[in-house]
This record gives C-alpha cells, structure tokens and sequence, in this order.
C-alpha cells in the first residue's frame, strides 16, 4: 500500500503509538495522520517513519504514491 490516511479525534495517541508503527512494519509507504481536535496533518514518510512533516495550512504538498497532485491542508481537511 502507497498511502494510508488515519483521521483521528481522541485516538490520536494510540494511533501515533501503535497503529503508525504497525502500518510501517507492513510496508505501507506513506501514512498521514488527520488531527481533527488540532485542524493538523501529518505526513509520515520513511523507515519506519522516521521523516514526518507538518505542513502549514495554505502550504503545498503531495502524496509521495501521486506527485502529481498538489493539496493543501485546508483541501484534506475540508
């Protein structure tokens, strides 16, 4: 799997804790974690995760698996 999109409200330690590293482990490439209670994004890139970015809300950025498709936090957040 490319990418994997995890939204979360009050789940939002135990998916960064146990899901995230569960989701590495079985190759999935990409993972972004949508923090509803924050209005955040997080791009988890790299073994095991290591690479995670945050992006600013009117910042620019792509899913690794479509580069092609540029998006912002406010377009993944609605």
């Amino acid at each position: 799997m490319r990418l994997l999109i995890e939204v979360a409200d009050r789940s939002l330690p135990y998916d960064r804790r146990t899901k995230f590293p569960l989701y590495a482990r079985s190759g999935v490439t990409e993972a972004w974690l949508v923090d509803l209670d924050a209005g955040r994004l997080e791009i988890h890139r790299g073994a095991g995760y290591r690479d995670v970015r945050i992006p600013r809300t009117d910042e620019t950025f792509s899913p690794g698996a479509f580069v092609d498709l540029a998006l912002t936090v406010r377009d993944v957040l609605g």
